[in-house]
């Protein structure tokens, strides 16, 4: 199947590329077979086994085959398990998805073999991927490590325990993830950068790039992190004008295909024809490069790096809202847990001591952030919410007290610096910062045990 033929089926809503995630045991004894497979799998509440089989091996380096039909969610899903040989692994070649223990890398390390699953995403992404880390963690309950072959990535088996146990799908970051390229030598006598993604394709988006900027990569990187969550739940056509959020005005972007974007780039950027041109390269399949559209042209999106260093607005879909909402308030006992354990009120100085104490002093310690959404000024809906940060300063009877941290811009009644009470009903996220770390819903396990 050429390129074109993958961006038509991509136009449609449809891949050509199944998500594949492999398992590593962490006891060296744990033995794969059909038997305890098929056991496991039957035995899980969060889906249904319809039927299972063993199928004859047809890839080169495992060593047992099964195919598994499952119904989860009213939708059936076709898994291939496959048994392999953890040889043919190298997990120095993968980044990490999440905080991971050394004990855990090396456990995995010394694992004969590992389980591979394959199938294609049938329901939405982020549900499809969930069902697939509730199947590997259902065969293999006491994992050691997770491997994500679609993004190149290393997942915590504590996390994915974690996610599995939840009726909560995680956060769409795991899937994909965003590779950030420079020149260091700078081909046309600067640094450039390439930003690129791997994962999207089994979610039924063509991959997103940046290319050819020079300015602003932390705005670069926030802007195409919340395009990839527009796309993961409503990909735009290509040439299509889409606004994925407000600065003072919109914030304009469309994609063309690869092979049509170079022809009007120069030829020796990085990420160009010469760095897609090998057999079997990854960076060759269908991938859409963001361009800003300003009255009616397509140019670079570096034009926006000003205006969103400043206080921009990005939309979020009302279903990712309240994914991260639930979340927060599912896992928020240990927001709360941790909150009434680390939180120091403020000291009260003197004068002199506020003179002479040192910034990095002030800075110790920890922060604890809550998201709320709150409605706007005359709203027409009751989805139609401002989502601010605030900073925690107590907690009690399922009320949070915070100081607001930004200027909203709809609120009228409401200013940067204000402190208030809420119930946790409004609640759609939060953040710990530690000394040396940062955790949320989704990584709040780092700190369980």
């Amino acid at each position: 199947m050429d390129n074109n033929e993958k961006y038509n089926l991509l136009a449609e809503g449809e891949t050509g590329l199944a998500s594949s995630m492999g398992i590593f045991p962490k006891n060296k004894n744990f033995k794969f077979d059909a038997a305890q497979i098929e056991k496991s799998l039957a035995q899980n509440t969060d889906f249904e086994l319809k039927s299972f089989n063993e199928v004859e091996v047809d890839i080169e380096y495992s060593i047992m085959s099964f195919h598994a039909e499952i119904e989860y969610k009213e939708t059936i899903f076709n898994v291939d398990l496959y048994v392999s040989d953890s040889k043919n692994i190298n997990l120095n070649d993968f980044g990490f998805a999440n905080a991971i223990d050394e004990e855990s890398l090396q456990i995995a390390a010394k694992q004969d073999y590992f389980l591979d699953t394959s199938m294609y995403f049938e329901l939405d992404s982020l549900s499809s991927f969930h069902l697939q880390l509730k199947i590997m963690n259902a065969i293999v309950p006491n994992a050691s490590l997770v491997v994500d072959f679609m993004s190149y990535r290393l997942l915590s088996a504590k996390w994915l325990r974690m996610t599995a146990a939840s009726s909560i799908p995680p956060s769409p970051d795991y899937l994909y993830t965003l590779h950030c390229v420079y020149d260091e030598e700078g081909r046309n006598g600067d640094r450039r950068y390439w930003f690129h993604t791997h994962g999207l394709n089994r979610c039924g988006s063509v991959e997103l790039e940046l290319l050819n900027f020079g300015q602003g990569a932390e705005q670069m990187n926030t802007l195409i992190n919340m395009t990839v969550k527009k796309f993961l739940s409503d990909p735009a056509k290509e040439r299509e004008k889409f606004t994925i959020g407000y600065d003072g005005m919109g914030i304009n972007l469309c994609w063309l295909r690869w092979e049509e974007a170079l022809k009007d780039l120069p030829k020796n950027i990085l990420g160009g024809a010469s760095d897609r041109d090998e057999a079997d390269n990854v960076h060759a399949e269908p991938s859409g490069i963001l361009f800003a559209v300003e009255d009616g042209n397509m140019v670079s999106p570096e034009i926006y790096a000003p205006t969103l260093a400043e206080n921009p607005i990005y939309y979020i879909t009302t279903e990712e809202t309240n994914r991260m909402s639930a979340l927060a308030k599912e896992r928020f006992a240990s927001f709360e847990k941790i909150f009434t354990r680390e939180y120091k009120r403020p000291e009260r100085k003197s004068f002199l001591k506020n003179l002479f104490n040192t910034r990095d002093e002030e800075q110790l310690g920890w922060t604890f952030l809550v998201k709320l959404g709150l409605l706007v000024d005359d709203p027409e809906t009751e989805s139609e919410k401002e989502h601010l940060w605030y900073d925690v300063i107590s907690i009690e009877n399922d009320k949070i007290e915070g100081k607001l941290l930004n200027q909203p811009y709809w609120i009228s009644g409401l200013n940067e610096g204000d402190i208030n009470t809420y119930p946790i009903e409004v609640l759609t996220d939060w953040i710990i910062y530690s000394p040396d770390n940062t955790f949320t819903p989704d990584s709040i396990y780092q700190l369980e045990g």
